[in-house]
């Protein structure tokens, strides 16, 4: 297994996410299990199957249909840990099949399925995120909510309790503006057990749509203004957002489950 720090930049540590090679299947019991003893927002466990892989992700409490910041750290695995030879990685997961391949200098993207972005009365969210002007829904899952600035969004005190009765397993507070970056966002996730994400991969799903319905831009940088940061980059297409960032790996091991 691996460490893995994803989304990093000079200034930021990104999302740990753990990733675990599967030399055999395993069963769900024994999956979570082990998710929950390693106790990062998500471990991703990937086994070879023909031509592509097995990719499914877990919180420490459940497992989840789509993650961006371990299927990252997964790539980065395959490239630099086990030397898999470069060109266009597939994934079987919950989400479809998802696929990744290395950029120039050092920057790893995956495709994630893109969201499509309505408009909520702000009053869904109960107050929870304070003062915010436009909520939309983006897919199923998510809640895009948009703040003021970037003092409001980095200020925000959020009860997980009243998050947890927003209708959305992401609840995504996001505004214009961030060093370095067109948007800065911070992600909440009470319902999959975990009160604020580090840095989100998955998120940039809703963002880059709403980004380019606001701006008419395809791409978008975005930094993630939460304790430890983290830095994406993302571009629109039809079907899918490829998601882009960097990854570094901070230990390895055997683990004997």
């Amino acid at each position: 297994m691996w460490w893995v720090d994803a989304f990093t930049d000079d200034s930021a540590r990104g999302n740990p996410a753990v990733v675990v090679l599967l030399e055999r299947p395993m069963s769900d019991g024994d999956l979570q299990q082990i998710a929950f003893e390693l106790g990062v927002s998500e471990t991703a466990f990937v086994r070879r199957v023909g031509d592509s892989w097995h990719l499914r992700w877990f919180t420490p409490t459940v497992e989840v249909d789509l993650c961006g910041h371990a299927t990252l750290a997964t790539l980065h695995v395959l490239l630099t840990e086990l030397g898999v030879p470069g060109g266009e990685f597939y994934f079987q997961t919950r989400a479809g099949v998802l696929s990744g391949r290395r950029l120039g200098q050092g920057l790893l993207a995956v495709d994630l399925p893109r969201q499509h972005v309505e408009p909520l009365d702000p009053t869904v969210l109960n107050g929870a995120l304070g003062d915010v002007g436009e909520v939309y829904a983006a897919g199923a899952q998510s809640v895009v909510a948009v703040v003021q600035d970037y003092d409001t969004l980095c200020g925000l005190i959020v009860d997980p309790m009243a998050l947890f009765l927003v209708p959305g397993s992401l609840v995504i507070a996001v505004c214009e503006g961030a060093p370095q970056a067109d948007v800065a966002i911070r992600v909440f996730a009470p319902r999959l057990g975990v009160a604020e994400d580090p840095v989100t991969g998955s998120a940039l799903c809703a963002v880059a749509p709403w980004w380019a319905n606001r701006t008419g831009m395809p791409t978008v940088s975005v930094r993630q203004a939460s304790a430890r940061g983290g830095m994406m980059y993302a571009r629109l297409f039809e079907k899918n957002v490829e998601v882009a960032g960097y990854a570094r790996t901070f230990f390895g091991g055997d683990l004997r489950a």
